[in-house]
């Protein structure tokens, strides 16, 4: 492919994020400075720092005055056409995702539960909860309540989670197929309590998603609510045609 009209900058940004993914750079490496990139691909600094602002766009680096530019870690897109959940979109880049702090726990359906699940009298639900982790970091705090009528037993495989997916195991060991699902995503700023579970300051943005989940059959099984971090995470959505608008 003819390459001669790409931007130089662009050309700049994917040779240093060829050197990331080739781990030349790695997660927490201090990126050469502006002054070297400059004499290392011979042109102007303004260039380097168009380069540098496109990489920082796509969530690969971050600037940190007094201290100079650091390699962060890829985001991970979760694409918005089919059920996934946080653990599989992440294993699917070849991230690995651990769980702390689970637990779970069988209570009785609280009122956002009985409103997403159209219950007219409450019903015993599992409630999972759990911290995910990337590399020490925790990325996201995940609140799952399943009809406890069709995962009988589930608080005796808690263990299982701490690497493996929630979905998998409900595949795997009760046979449930998830058919469809609507989510709400928001983005809103952190309070004491996601500030303690995901080790950053007050009012740093975050994804707030909340997840209604159907079985086959249309059955409400699942609401899941997740916050997540805005730097670690993306969600790709997938669109087709125009709406009918004709009279």
């Amino acid at each position: 492919m003819d390459d001669t009209h790409i931007p130089l900058y662009i050309k700049i940004a994917n040779s240093i994020k060829q050197d990331i993914e080739n781990n030349i750079y790695e997660i927490g490496d201090l990126l050469p400075t502006e002054e070297d990139l400059e004499k290392k691909f011979n042109v102007s600094r303004t260039t380097i720092r168009n380069a540098i602002g496109l990489l920082e766009n796509e969530g690969l680096l971050i600037r940190k005055q007094g201290k100079g530019t650091i390699v962060h870690a890829m985001r991970t897109a979760q694409k918005l056409n089919y059920i996934s959940s946080l653990t599989e979109t992440f294993e699917q880049k070849g991230i690995l995702v651990k769980s702390v702090n689970i637990s779970v726990e069988l209570i009785e359906s609280p009122n956002k539960v009985m409103r997403a699940f159209d219950l007219t009298k409450p019903e015993e639900v599992y409630l999972v909860r759990r911290t995910r982790i990337i590399e020490k970091e925790p990325v996201a705090f995940v609140n799952n309540y399943l009809l406890a009528k069709y995962v009988p037993g589930l608080e005796e495989k808690a263990d299982t989670l701490s690497y493996g997916g929630l979905y998998k195991l409900l595949e795997n060991e009760y046979g449930i197929r998830l058919q469809h699902a609507v989510e709400n995503i928001s983005v809103y700023l952190s309070g004491p309590l996601e500030s303690e579970i995901l080790h950053i300051p007050e009012k740093t943005p975050l994804f707030h998603s909340v997840r209604t989940t159907y079985l086959e059959g249309g059955a409400p099984f699942e609401l899941v609510t997740s916050i997540i971090k805005v730097d670690r995470y993306e969600y790709t959505v997938y669109l087709e045609g125009r709406p009918n608008r004709s009279l």
